[in-house]
């Protein structure tokens, strides 16, 4: 006989909603380490908006206030260069374990079997986490940021129609003034709103769908599902992980990734940079962006191979390491300013994509998925 509930759980059921929807969720059996990068996004996100809101008390928002403000908090507020460095490694941590969930994602094949609305909002929400970061680093002051909103400016202002007026807005004028620092700082917090609601949406398909399974079935039978409760472990060994990483890079690199230079951006934005640059002028940046986000989402209909998981798939599975690599090249190049290699790298993205993914997929011939009908 089931105990009756109490008060509260009779009338705001949480521990029924924790049980059905995460202890005893049914996932499946063979799920490796990276299948926690998810939750290490929950964590990092956790990390940063906490730091955040810490720091957001000391903040000044204007020209040559707002690169003070947060010295001095550092400098004079006892451990505020521990929350300081938690805030910035937090962001570093967190693109680097949404990076990897992205990988996860195109070498596995998490995108099929019902999941395509799930695989779209994630990278939607890497997109918003992109201008979550970008944002983020314009209101940190000083002439590096400046520099790169100035380029924003400029390629916002070549989107057709509404671009220029738009362009304007952001900067708060026709140049950089006393209003421009606000402007980062009140749209970086209202992208964090922005953040929760599509994590919202997009843990809600992703419960709806079918659960991502390193084989790529689709539907896999109730043999080979289990409670979610059974990773316990596996996700407890995922956040030490996690935690000693993070804690390596603060004690011992806090400013790991970030610009020496002015004429850089910190490394998670790097990539997006580079294919702004690559683009040759404002318009032709934006669009190479927009479309290098356009086909990581639409990666479900170029995908044409009868079997999803790269595991059996070892063809593709190498492609997609391949394009992984040609990722990081595009970044460091950006970081060096080697043009050539910055534009080379651009191009084997888009081919990836519109040439090598549909033809590997279509041609390769799968190996057999063990208990899987052939």
């Amino acid at each position: 006989m089931k105990p009756h509930p109490g008060w509260l759980e009779a009338r705001l059921p949480i521990g029924a909603w924790y049980r059905a929807g995460w202890r005893d969720a049914p996932v499946p059996g063979n799920l490796t380490l990276v299948f926690s990068a998810g939750l290490m996004v929950a964590v990092a996100l956790a990390v940063i908006t906490l730091s955040g809101i810490w720091l957001g008390l000391a903040y000044v928002g204007a020209p040559g206030a707002a690169a003070l403000s947060i010295a001095r908090y550092t400098n004079e507020v006892p451990f505020g260069w521990l929350v300081f460095d938690l805030h910035r490694d937090g962001v570093t941590m967190l693109f680097g374990v949404v990076y990897l969930g992205l990988l996860r994602g195109m070498y596995y094949g998490s995108y099929r079997g019902g999941r395509e609305l799930a695989w779209i909002l994630e990278v939607a929400r890497f997109a918003v986490f992109l201008g979550l970061g970008f944002f983020g680093f314009a209101m940190s002051g000083g002439a590096g940021p400046q520099r790169a909103m100035l380029a924003m400016a400029r390629h916002i202002a070549a989107i057709p129609l509404a671009g220029p007026v738009v362009a304007r807005d952001f900067l708060g004028g026709n140049r950089i003034g006393p209003t421009s620092i606000a402007h980062m700082a009140m749209t970086h917090i209202a992208i964090g709103f922005l953040v929760l609601l599509i994590a919202m949406l997009g843990y809600l398909a992703s419960r709806l769908a079918s659960p991502a399974h390193p084989d790529g079935v689709g539907a896999a039978t109730a043999r080979k599902m289990v409670p979610q409760r059974t990773y316990t472990a596996q996700i407890f060994t995922a956040f030490v992980v996690f935690a000693l990483i993070f804690a390596a890079i603060v004690t011992v690199a806090p400013a790991l990734g970030y610009p020496p230079h002015v004429a850089c951006v910190p490394w998670y934005l790097l990539v997006f940079d580079g294919l702004g640059q690559a683009g040759r002028s404002p318009g032709g940046g934006v669009t190479l962006g927009v479309a290098a986000l356009v086909l990581l989402g639409a990666l479900p209909w170029l995908d044409r191979g009868t079997v999803a998981s790269g595991r059996y798939r070892p063809i593709y599975a190498g492609f997609v390491l391949l394009f992984a690599l040609d990722v990081t090249v595009l970044g460091v190049a950006t970081a060096a300013g080697s043009t050539g290699v910055m534009i080379a790298a651009t191009i084997w993205v888009f081919v990836h994509f519109l040439v090598v993914t549909p033809l590997v997929t279509l041609l390769e011939v799968p190996r057999p998925i063990p208990g899987q009908p052939a």
